[in-house]
């Protein structure tokens, strides 16, 4: 998340709460033993089956990949004009996308007759993008509710319900959310390098922040050299408030503040077999409001560069399910991106300092964004200054990439583990209780 210090926007998601959006997930799910779906009768006798779906389903996957509109939307009920809309806007949007794959898995869904139709919970929608790449073939995913009927003698689609924040309790299922954009809002596309930049409707010039962003794409990159990463950055740009509320349920979290500048969405992924995988991310969403940006006088360029920065380590980053697991400590997170912005803060900071605000320790995950992030926000960024002043640039990167691959939890942040302590040691050549006292030294300096 990419806010300014000292501005108005100085509050957002904290990191569990950004995870927790990206994929409801009850921890340990994936050890859990599913249930089945009983074979619940065949085309003959009208009550569709989960295996008539799956049929049905890799018609359309296969439609879409052939660019056949009208065969991707046959086995929909064509009264349902909404249902029908919504399709092609699916349709219309993938088409522009690079994909690597696309499919439907229903090998994990169960089925509920209600009167005439069938609800199929949840079937998982594959896309991966070429910027995607996820350990042995996962993929990322969304979950969605299929409804089933027969008319006039043949099986149909009633309806298609996403998965939501809200609707998880009803639908009886905890998956990933269906609420990526191209199933929400007509968008432009354009390719530059190993970069998709997609706009809505309010961005009529997008191609002028693709040229911007091959650049800071290029710094950032640099900057994180032949470390793990995704192949590939997607960023979407809008200047629409709805839309940017709409997108990846950004506005469903209660401390969601709607002037920040763009968040960061890691993407969890599926297996083939639709079960959630819960180790590594399997791709990395980019949303950056272009209206935010120009409220404040900001710099469009920079945003991206945080953004990216926060993309870039997404491989590696510790996946966090939730709950008493924080996610990777957010001052690194924060403080990275802020640092690979090379924005001057100092004189904010040594002002702050010099008022009493810092207590020589990095803030804390579980309160980051709660109140005063914008001091939180640079003072985290003196972490990589000062490793840079004192071991180069590269050894702050290798200490970031380090420190992203653990998750703070409830009560035990990771400065105070011995997994901290050997990070400082191999990266740094000195104890983390050495790091703390430097690097306090360093803030205090006001260099």
């Amino acid at each position: 998340m990419r806010q300014q210090p000292g501005s108005r926007a100085c509050g957002g998601w904290s990191r569990r709460a950004l995870l927790l959006t990206t994929g409801l997930v009850v921890a340990g799910c994936g050890q859990q033993e599913r249930p089945r779906l009983r074979d619940e009768g065949s085309q003959s006798t009208g009550e569709p089956t989960k295996q008539a779906l799956q049929a049905l389903l890799d018609r359309r996957a296969e439609a879409l990949r052939q660019g056949d509109e009208a065969a991707f939307l046959a086995d929909l009920n064509h009264s349902d004009a909404k249902l029908v809309q919504a399709q092609k806007l699916l349709f219309d949007n993938l088409r522009k996308l690079k994909l690597t794959t696309f499919g439907y898995i229903a090998e994990q869904a169960i089925g509920t007759p209600e009167g005439e139709v069938h609800r199929f919970t949840p079937v998982q929608e594959v896309v991966q993008l070429t910027a995607d790449a996820g350990p042995g073939g996962v993929a990322p995913a969304s979950s969605f509710r299929y409804s089933l009927a027969r008319r006039d003698g043949r099986l149909v689609i009633t309806e298609i319900l996403p998965l939501t924040r809200d609707n998880a309790d009803e639908m009886g299922a905890y998956g990933l959310r269906g609420d990526a954009p191209w199933h929400l809002s007509p968008l432009t596309v354009h390719h530059v390098d190993n970069a998709c930049l997609i706009g809505d409707a309010s961005v009529p010039d997008l191609q002028r922040y693709a040229d911007a962003a091959r650049g800071e794409i290029r710094h950032v990159e640099s900057l994180w050299g032949d470390r793990l990463r995704f192949p590939g950055h997607v960023l979407f740009l809008t200047r629409d408030a709805e839309n940017y509320r709409r997108w990846y349920g950004l506005g469903g979290s209660s401390n969601f503040k709607p002037e920040i500048e763009g968040f960061q969405i890691p993407q969890q992924g599926v297996r083939q077999n639709g079960d959630v995988y819960q180790d590594q991310y399997a791709g990395s969403r980019v949303v950056v409001n272009l209206k935010n940006i120009a409220a404040i006088g900001d710099d469009p360029r920079r945003v991206i560069r945080h953004e990216v920065a926060h993309s870039v380590g997404a491989r590696v980053t510790a996946l966090s399910p939730g709950g008493w697991v924080l996610g990777a400590p957010t001052w690194a997170v924060e403080g990275f991106a802020r640092w690979a912005e090379q924005v001057n803060d100092r004189p904010y900071l040594n002002s702050r300092v010099a008022a009493g605000a810092f207590r020589g320790a990095v803030p804390t995950s579980k309160d980051f964004y709660d109140r005063d992030a914008s001091f939180k926000y640079a003072l985290s960024s003196t972490v990589f200054y000062f490793v840079e002043r004192t071991k180069g640039r590269t050894a702050a990167v290798e200490f970031y990439a380090s420190v992203i691959k653990y998750n703070d939890t409830e009560g035990e942040p990771l400065v105070q583990t011995p997994i901290f302590n050997a990070v400082c040691k191999r990266v740094l050549g000195m104890t983390s209780s050495a790091f703390t006292q430097q690097w306090a030294t360093f803030v205090r300096s006001g260099a």
